[in-house]
């Protein structure tokens, strides 16, 4: 089969390949040039599909660096925003073994990060940054060893309290049965444990 046109398409670095007069697949500007790919150039169907290969894998790993650079992502979000892309299994495991060798994904890393993150930006208990790892396919091991480090019972505990004092400026106007109420629930909803949060109302409230 020979290379009978290179055109551009109207999507920024890539390019239609035609083969004998015909249209044969579509490339990424990097695979034109890793493989030299010229007018009345003779190609293989097994060199046209190493091409293709390369062509999916270098932009899956380009487009996971793209993400990773804009904010930290989980293995699992990766994961999804690669098949989104139509990007084969095969092609999703090596981009992830290659990120990950590369020491740039890290489920560990990520966990620490969010945890500190929520704590900084949005006070929450353990319960709910427990449940927003497990939805990001964090393991269960690695969240709780990453809670155990990083959230340890007397921060969860200052941090509830905190919360629970300025809310309650809010709820002045309430009677306290009410004004209770509508703190245990606010404190509840943050992820705060049930424990906790009686040991505070009582603090608190008479």
């Amino acid at each position: 089969m020979i290379i009978t046109s290179i055109e551009k398409q109207k999507k920024k670095g890539r390019y239609n390949i035609f083969l004998d007069g015909e249209f044969s697949f579509g490339a990424y500007e990097d695979t034109v040039f890793q493989y030299r790919l010229r007018k009345n150039d003779e190609l293989t169907q097994e060199k046209i599909n190493e091409m293709i290969d390369f062509d999916e894998f270098n932009y899956g790993k380009k487009y996971a660096y793209n993400l990773l650079a804009r904010s930290p992502k989980s293995e699992k979000e990766i994961r999804t925003k690669l098949k989104l892309k139509k990007i084969s299994d095969i092609n999703i495991a090596r981009v992830i073994d290659k990120l990950t060798e590369l020491k740039v994904l890290n489920d560990k890393d990520f966990a620490k990060i969010f945890i500190e993150s929520k704590l900084r930006t949005n006070p929450s208990g353990k319960i709910v940054i427990k449940n927003k790892l497990r939805e990001k396919g964090i393991s269960k091991e690695i969240i709780e060893e990453s809670l155990e480090k990083y959230y340890d019972d007397t921060e969860e505990e200052s941090k509830a309290e905190k919360e629970l004092v300025k809310f309650m400026k809010k709820k002045r106007s309430d009677d306290e049965y009410t004004k209770k109420r509508k703190c245990f629930q606010h404190l509840f909803s943050k992820g705060f444990n049930y424990e906790l949060i009686n040991d505070l109302l009582r603090k608190y409230f008479k």
